[in-house]
């Protein structure tokens, strides 16, 4: 199996952050980064820690992680200048920390406060690091993607053939969301969501026919609402292009499995093809999918796929993927 959604920290960033040789500074608690919205959450140590991580995976036949960055941490709200140097140090430390280590590859913590900077940072993450491609949040300062200046990031991406992982940070609700972790239960999938159909109906992948998107936590609801979003194009006011079919949205992405219920899954499943599906885990959060290969597997047993199409899922779109 190939984990295309996981996340990494280098220790050494902290330690950077702490000497104040980075934009960002390190908390009195020693374990939160100080930006200018306030402090991040608690950095978890598993996010540090590659040998144990090898560890939980190969407890799960995991043969290879994707690591993306904490997006919480890559700094959407810092100046330009300092974003840019800031993910910078956070993509040379990750680097340098999996060196040649066959079982471990890297998406790009990019500067999206500034469209340029973040597809220089994605150019050379992928060319002079080795990186899979890059990380974007699904909001940038409060401005949704379509509309914060992003064309030469989505130009460099569909040029590079890499992937973009779309992964929510900041999310709609605000205190409606406080309770019962309902900000990553609910919050998390809606902003996927909306961002995924501004996206698409701003004309983005028909300009950029080329661009790879994959939507973290199995695309929200998403494969639920594409038809009903198709249906408004049609019969709503407020619409530049129409879409006949809803595989017409859902097409222009990918999908990890990150549901936490193989029926949830099948719904996926059935509405996308195992092209689209990749596998992935969200290590080391508390919304960890801790068995995925279990679970990818109960849901391929309800929809009846084949054992080609389940091993699509596990390893062989990832791969597609990376070896683009």
């Amino acid at each position: 199996m190939i984990d295309m959604h996981a996340h990494y920290l280098s220790p050494s960033v902290l330690r950077q952050a702490s000497a104040g040789s980075v934009p960002v500074g390190l908390a009195p608690d020693g374990r939160s980064l100080r930006f200018p919205s306030g402090p991040s959450r608690p950095v978890p140590p598993p996010l540090c820690d590659l040998a144990d991580r090898l560890r939980w995976m190969d407890e799960r036949a995991i043969e290879r992680q994707i690591l993306a960055p904490w997006m919480d941490i890559t700094g959407d709200d810092l100046p330009p200048d300092a974003a840019a140097a800031w993910c910078r140090a956070m993509n040379d430390s990750c680097a340098e920390d999996i060196g040649n280590e066959p079982r471990f590859g890297a998406l790009a913590a990019l500067p999206v406060v500034d469209g340029e900077a973040a597809a220089l940072e994605l150019v050379r993450s992928v060319e002079q690091l080795g990186f899979c491609g890059g990380a974007i949040p699904t909001e940038v300062g409060g401005k949704d993607l379509d509309v914060a200046g992003l064309e030469p990031l989505w130009e460099a991406a569909a040029g590079l053939g890499v992937i973009l992982l779309m992964h929510p940070f900041r999310v709609m609700g605000g205190s409606r969301m406080d309770a019962h972790f309902l900000n990553n239960v609910c919050g998390n999938p809606f902003e996927t969501t909306l961002a995924a159909l501004r996206l698409y109906f701003a004309g983005t992948f028909a300009r950029w026919p080329d661009l790879r998107v994959l939507l973290a936590h199995g695309g929200g609801v998403l494969p639920t609402l594409a038809g009903r979003a198709a249906h408004a194009s049609r019969h709503a006011p407020g619409f530049d292009r129409t879409v006949d079919h809803p595989d017409s949205i859902l097409e222009c992405f990918y999908y990890d499995i990150i549901l936490h219920d193989p029926r949830a899954l099948t719904l996926l499943m059935n509405a996308v093809e195992p092209t689209r599906i990749v596998a992935g885990t969200d290590y080391p959060f508390p919304m960890i999918l801790d068995r995925p290969t279990d679970h990818v597997r109960q849901a391929a047993d309800q929809t009846g796929l084949t054992e080609d199409e389940l091993c699509r899922i596990l390893s062989g779109t990832a791969e597609e993927l990376l070896d683009a």
